[in-house]
């Protein structure tokens, strides 16, 4: 099957969108398990050196405050002690990093600046109550490790790094910046930019395939429509002009049905009635054959060609279809109106062996040759190409 045939069935159609929706959920279910482990790398490789550089800034400030055992009664009571530290956590303040300050805590477990490294217009007091949000500030008295601390604002990530400055093996101080990352917002957009862009497509490839099963049914009607006969409701010579080179005529018995003086039925009821002579005798064939496994087509006017299959090379059940068929027709009786009816009968050609023919056609003409010996002698008859 060459490429433009592929696209132009809905089939292949339908595949290739299931195969792109497979495709795009794990895509997107890839994304979104690796969102936080991405954003997690981000953030480490975007803080670590602040981090770094805050952490050296404290031991900077124990070193200054030596052996002390208070280190906050000597920062509050050396005034250049006191402008000597500002001075270097100052020096933390960049682009990204707002403040940097350091906090105590008093004995009623309350926050209080002791050092403000912001500029004088926003610098807070000596001992101004700082009010925390985050039980983590609590933790960092426990723990003795640096805290992070997240804000989400708007589209940027704002941080709050604390650092515990230790005297005696216990928390005394606590240097705290405060710090906004853009770069984790612009990953963060990506990602989101990703993730939607992934949606977007798979939303427009579900509704593709929506339209392609749609398709796919109208495809299918239409064809099933082409194939069948309006009247009977049996396969029409079409179907047959279908299969002719694809079926396999070695499991088959091929059968050509006629019903006898049909031309009478017509010229002597009209043609509404030979219509529904034709309708019952499609029904007839319907129910009396094996469904997914015989063919009936209607071959062309009166005439019906049936595919049965055999199995095994044991063709006495297919034979006892072909009776029960040829019995079925002779006994019903076809009604004309609510009281009147005809009786029909009809004479059939049986080839037992169209597999060992070329194709369809002779195997075909074997079968019309047994039809033809069948109403020459006398009709309402089976004639076979060969004994059973």
């Amino acid at each position: 099957m060459n490429s433009k045939s592929i696209f132009k069935n809905p089939y292949y159609l339908s595949l290739i969108a299931l195969i792109i929706i497979f495709f795009l959920i794990v895509l997107l279910s890839i994304t979104m398990k690796y969102e936080k482990s991405i954003e997690d790398d981000m953030f480490k490789i975007s803080t670590s050196d602040v981090f770094q550089i805050t952490e050296h800034k404290a031991n900077y400030i124990k070193n200054i405050l030596g052996e002390s055992d208070n280190y906050i009664k000597d920062i509050k009571s050396d005034k250049e002690l006191r402008i000597n530290i500002e001075k270097n956590i100052k020096n933390l303040i960049t682009d990204n990093i707002q403040y940097s300050y350091m906090l105590y805590k008093d004995k009623n477990d309350i926050f209080r600046f002791l050092i403000d490294g912001s500029p004088e217009n926003e610098k807070s007091m000596l001992n101004q109550k700082f009010d925390v949000t985050s039980k983590k500030w609590y933790e960092l008295y426990t723990t003795k490790e640096p805290v992070v601390i997240e804000h989400q604002v708007l589209q940027k990530l704002s941080i709050s790094y604390l650092v515990p400055i230790l005297n005696k093996d216990s928390v005394e101080l606590v240097l705290v910046i405060d710090f906004s990352i853009n770069k984790i917002s612009e990953i963060h957009n990506i990602i989101m930019a990703m993730k939607t862009g992934i949606i977007l497509i798979l939303v427009v490839t579900v509704i593709s395939l929506i339209l392609l099963i749609f398709q796919l049914i109208r495809y299918r009607t239409m064809k099933h429509s082409s194939f069948v006969d309006r009247l009977t409701n049996v396969y029409n010579r079409n179907y047959l002009h279908h299969i002719e080179e694809k079926i396999k005529l070695n499991e088959y018995i091929l059968v050509v049905l006629d019903i006898d003086y049909f031309k009478r039925i017509n010229d002597t009821y009209g043609h509404d009635v030979g219509d529904k002579v034709l309708v019952k005798i499609g029904n007839i064939l319907l129910n009396t054959l094996r469904e997914e496994e015989d063919i009936a087509i209607r071959y062309g006017g009166e005439e019906f060609v049936v595919l049965i299959k055999t199995k095994n090379e044991n063709i006495q059940a297919s034979i006892n279809v072909i009776d029960r068929i040829f019995t079925r027709i002779r006994e019903y009786k076809f009604f004309i109106d609510n009281e009147k009816y005809i009786q029909i009968t009809s004479s059939i050609g049986v080839n037992t062996k169209p597999g060992s023919f070329e194709n369809f056609k002779k195997a075909f003409k074997v079968a019309d040759l047994a039809l033809y010996e069948a109403k020459n002698s006398g009709r309402n008859n089976i004639k076979y190409s060969e004994e059973v």
